[in-house]
């Protein structure tokens, strides 16, 4: 009798525990209808471990139901920081385990196209067995708002410079937003950006190009922006042809707004060498934006530092400041032209036998250096520590008898 009694203790034991879980699943359900979020997850995560439900698309439907309420209740929120990206989860094994053929359980249908299009045959198949039917629909019905949270997410990440964990979110609400036929263009441009940031070249060019072929952007700027942006990648990607092919690109496109295409292919040209190339840009610039200072100093240091054109670059060099009188490297190469014209003179000088036109070289000198001073000075406001600026002055203040001020720059450049 007492082996009996045992036995039948075990049994009812046995039945209780193998029902412990369903009955779990369902009071995560009753937990999430009355608003008690943090019972309800725990009870959900007991039964997503449990082998009588694990498998069972409702269990993952609810957990997905429970962790975005999580995501979006002011009392719970922070009960789970990542509440957005398990919702996510849950709700694609869900709709897995809502086909009975075991081989679709383990699909990698977000990053797997070949899995997504076996995973799309089997859903349109009319011979396919479904658990519930109804369940694809509960789930397809959460994906806007889940693809809103993803997206939330993602710009706080992205905000606080966790770029991978932003562009994950970025892509799983691509994903969410992708299922119920939705292209959602600016969130391909997050995705991009935040891409670029962490070093997913591959993705980010993948993103961009799409872009591109979407034609993102209100204005002819932004779309040109985008261009500007994918030529970025692949010179982190240090792709130089295809660089080059899509600064072009946007120029021809986008012949009105451009500016940041032509500066950026200017600035290639220069740093290599290409000067020909360089001026014939800044030429073509200059014509559609006259009243760019950049663009002006970027001319005139090409003349004055690799074409030996000094009366060109002191001409694009006023025009710069006259657009832009706080652009230093405007002021500052201006003020450092006729300063070293001013040495070449004083140096030629030197070897003069005829005292009168010595006298006149040096006179001429001084006046250059005149010329110097307030473009100089200038700079020295702009940025009182630059040491280059301060040991022109220094000469130019000695050289024009002003000895109490070169005494002023010698001490502030430590001498």
């Amino acid at each position: 009798m007492k082996r009996i009694a045992i036995l039948l203790m075990t049994l009812v034991l046995f039945v209780f525990v193998g029902h412990a879980q369903p009955s779990k699943r369902t009071s995560a359900y009753n937990y999430l209808k009355y608003g008690e979020l943090g019972k309800a997850r725990d009870a959900i995560e007991k039964a997503c471990k449990h082998p009588k439900t694990i498998h069972d698309p409702r269990t993952w439907l609810y957990k997905g139901l429970i962790y975005q309420s999580i995501r979006t209740s002011k009392e719970y929120k922070n009960l789970e920081p990542y509440a957005a990206d398990t919702a996510f989860a849950a709700y694609k094994k869900a709709l897995l385990y809502n086909i009975k053929d075991e081989s679709i359980h383990n699909l990698d249908i977000e990053n797997n196209y070949l899995d997504f299009i076996k995973f799309q045959k089997k859903l349109m198949d009319p011979k396919t067995s479904f658990v519930d039917r109804t369940i694809f629909s509960k789930v397809l019905v959460q994906f806007p708002a889940l693809a809103n949270s993803l997206v939330n997410q993602g710009v706080a990440q992205y905000q606080s410079k966790q770029y991978e964990k932003a562009y994950h979110s970025f892509s799983n609400s691509l994903f969410t937003s992708s299922l119920v036929n939705k292209i959602d263009t600016p969130v391909i441009y997050y995705s991009a950006l935040a891409a670029s940031k962490c070093g997913k070249t591959d993705e980010a060019v993948k993103s961009f190009k799409m872009l591109r072929k979407l034609k993102y952007g209100k204005t002819d700027k932004e779309r040109a922006g985008v261009d500007f942006l994918l030529a970025k990648v692949y010179l982190d990607k240090k792709d130089t042809a295809n660089y080059l092919k899509t600064l072009k690109e946007g120029i021809d496109a986008y012949p009105n707004d451009n500016s940041s295409l032509v500066v950026e292919l200017i600035n290639h040209y220069l740093q290599t060498g290409k000067t020909d190339q360089a001026l014939n840009y800044l030429n073509v610039a200059l014509k559609k934006d006259s009243t760019n200072a950049g663009l002006f100093y970027a001319r005139g240091s090409l003349y004055d530092t690799k074409l030996n054109k000094p009366d060109k670059a002191i001409l694009d060099y006023e025009k710069a400041i006259a657009l832009d009188s706080t652009n230093f490297d405007a002021n500052y190469n201006l003020g450092a032209l006729y300063y070293n014209n001013a040495v070449e003179t004083i140096k030629k000088a030197q070897d003069e036998d005829d005292n009168n036109k010595y006298n006149k070289m040096v006179k001429h000198a001084k006046s250059v250096m005149q010329q110097a001073l307030p473009f100089l000075e200038r700079a020295h406001r702009l940025n009182p520590t630059d040491k280059n600026t301060m040991i022109s002055l220094k000469e130019i203040y000695y050289r024009l008898g002003k000895l109490e001020k070169s005494k002023e720059m010698k001490k502030a450049l430590g001498m």
